[in-house]
């Protein structure tokens, strides 16, 4: 929703105050013998009133009948003798100040009312919008861990068999002949393939979650203590920002450290990427019925290109990553029930971890 605009603004300078001005001065320069005049021009000062209810609300709707009522009253009402004045009888006016006031704030209700139902329908679109992308990315998933599964599946079987023969023919092959060099090369490659293997194996069937109930504070401590070496050799600051009281979830503690883990590898890299020092900042807090995970780092912001992929497997800003890193974090958040997300806020850049909340 935008900002309610000023009541000192242009628009409301146009739409009320100008109107407002303009009635006043024709009450003040019309005869009083026509009275006709006077009487439209008596019912003039209800237009700039709603607008300015349905601009600013309640406030506005009051603020226009109140200015409107301390302007028309010195002429309603003037008690000096031969004054120019409106010709109107006095209950009629009366009831004219009056209905302005009740206008205003009645005006002013409803279009509070209005904006607030709007907020809640946005926030709904919102939602769902969100939820519409998270079906789709699972969907995703799902497929694609299917086929990954096939694939590395046939994969490791030659691989198994090609170890075995590497362990037969190793021994075989002298130390300091010139051939052991390339020997090393191809059963290092061959090791290389088989862990390659697994991760994809990993991403595409991910090993059940024990959910147990834990304080998220603790996830957030153990990935600070498994990165902080890292950041450090990097020159990036890890900060912990933990609350007071236990952020208590159903969840798989490794699992959940894994996922966190996983985003704190790569804000590293996207800081070291920067070359100056870093902060990288590791949180927990209570947000309504959801315990939230929450990193920040102030490397490069996202791109809307790089923010719709983030998540998608085999996506990646860096050129010796398998893209998988941040789409197995995904995956463990759906298998916890909840979600995550990264947005250009906090530091420089945010990710966030929501999870289902238990009470203490």
């Amino acid at each position: 929703m935008p900002e309610e605009p000023s009541m000192l603004s242009l628009r409301a300078f146009a739409r009320v105050w100008l109107p407002i001005a303009c009635f006043t001065a024709l009450h003040y320069g019309t005869g009083m013998e026509h009275d006709w005049a006077h009487d439209v021009l008596r019912r003039m000062y209800y237009l700039p009133i709603v607008l300015a209810a349905f601009d600013h609300g309640l406030r506005g709707g009051l603020l226009a009948a109140a200015v409107s009522s301390l302007v028309y009253l010195p002429h309603a009402f003037s008690l000096s003798p031969g004054h120019h004045h409106d010709p109107g009888g006095g209950v009629d006016k009366a009831l004219e100040v009056l209905l302005y006031n009740l206008v205003g704030a009645t005006a002013g209700l409803l279009a509070d009312r209005e904006r607030s139902r709007r907020r809640e329908l946005q926030r709904a679109l919102a939602d769902q919008q969100r939820l519409t992308r998270e079906l789709v990315r699972a969907g995703r998933l799902s497929a694609l861990g299917e086929v990954v599964a096939g694939l590395a599946h046939e994969i490791k079987n030659p691989l198994h068999a090609l170890a075995g023969t590497a362990e037969v023919v190793d021994p075989l092959i002298p130390r300091d002949a010139d051939e052991r060099r390339m020997w090393d090369i191809h059963v290092a490659e061959l090791g290389r393939l088989s862990r390659l293997a697994e991760r994809y194996l990993s991403f595409a069937r991910p090993s059940p979650s024990e959910l147990v109930a834990l304080d998220l504070r603790r996830v957030a401590e153990q990935v600070a203590d498994l990165c902080v070496a890292e950041a450090r050799g990097k020159g990036v600051h890890v900060e912990l920002d933990l609350p007071d009281a236990p952020v208590d979830i159903r969840g798989d503690r490794d699992q959940l450290a894994s996922l966190g883990l996983h985003i704190a590898v790569n804000a590293l890299r996207a800081i070291a990427s920067t070359s100056r020092p870093g902060r990288l900042r590791i949180a927990a807090r209570i947000e309504a019925d959801h315990a939230l995970l929450v990193l920040d780092n102030d490397g490069p912001p996202l791109t809307e290109a790089e923010r719709s992929q983030l998540f998608t497997p085999f996506y990646s800003g860096d050129a010796h990553g398998t893209g998988l890193g941040l789409a197995i974090a995904a995956r463990v958040a759906d298998q916890h029930g909840g979600s995550i997300d990264a947005e250009n806020a906090g530091l420089g850049v945010r990710f966030t971890l929501r999870l289902p909340r238990i009470d203490a």
